[in-house]
């Protein structure tokens, strides 16, 4: 028995051949599922964005848009445009709030005891050091 490929888009396995790869990759189907899945990485402003400006597919909300996610017009209702405004407005006000700066645990208090390589740099005893010495 030969070797099967899975793509990781679509869920199914196929015959390990360049040429049913490249069909694969090349069809309708898994551009879609590929497109999809992208799609969960963007961010959500840009597709509110994206979203409002499309008119409603009357194909899709009568049951079915073979175009799925590259048909010219938008697939969201309104209780998911309202999902998505929420979800871009809690973005915002996460973005705006202004976070503590850390406080680095070796900064907060010294450590006695450590190896020289540990030791915080002391500039004074850097610019005291020679480094035009004969090493060979």
């Amino acid at each position: 028995m030969g070797q099967s490929y899975y793509c990781d888009y679509c869920g199914c396995f196929m015959k390990s051949d360049l040429n049913v790869r490249k069909l694969h990759n090349n069809g309708i189907s898994h551009t879609v599922a590929k497109y999809r899945y992208m799609r969960r990485f963007e961010d959500p402003a840009k597709i509110l964005a994206e979203e409002r400006l499309k008119k409603p597919c009357q194909r899709y909300f009568n049951g079915y848009c073979k175009f799925d996610l590259y048909c010219n017009y938008g697939h969201y209702s309104e209780p998911e445009f309202k999902k998505l405004e929420k979800l871009v407005s809690a973005q915002k006000k996460s973005k705006s709030t202004k976070r503590k700066p850390k406080k680095w645990p070796w900064k907060t208090y010294h450590q006695s005891g450590l190896p020289p390589s540990l030791r915080p740099m002391e500039l004074a005893k850097l610019k005291k050091t020679n480094f035009e010495l004969n090493w060979a």
